[in-house]
């Protein structure tokens, strides 16, 4: 089974937007796959649309769980997710290796 987790490395905000302060618009993540002892990562930069007052979270009282529901609701993360898995899989069972030549030993 693979373990996935977020990392949020950063976020740019606006310092002001309207009445709101340090409004979110762009997260920098890194996704990370691990298996069997095996890890591989994807990392991006996502753009957030601007909030309305309504669902505004002040930055202070933003979670990581709040932050990473927008980028599962932003991303294709079952793509990702192949995609990593794909990685680790050739990690754990790789199709070229690089050998020294026979004749330099």
């Amino acid at each position: 089974m693979t373990n996935f987790n977020w990392i949020i490395s950063a976020m740019e905000c606006l310092k002001k937007d309207g009445d709101l302060n340090d409004v979110v618009i762009t997260i920098h993540w890194r996704y990370t796959a691990e298996k069997e002892g095996f890890n591989t990562e994807t990392y991006g930069a996502t753009t957030m649309p601007l909030p309305t007052g309504e669902d505004f979270t002040p930055y202070e009282d933003l979670t990581k769980d709040q932050v990473v529901g927008w980028l599962d609701s932003t991303l294709d993360v079952e793509a990702m997710q192949i995609n990593l898995n794909k990685q680790i899989d050739l990690l754990i069972n790789p199709i070229n290796v690089t050998l020294l030549p026979p004749f330099e030993n």
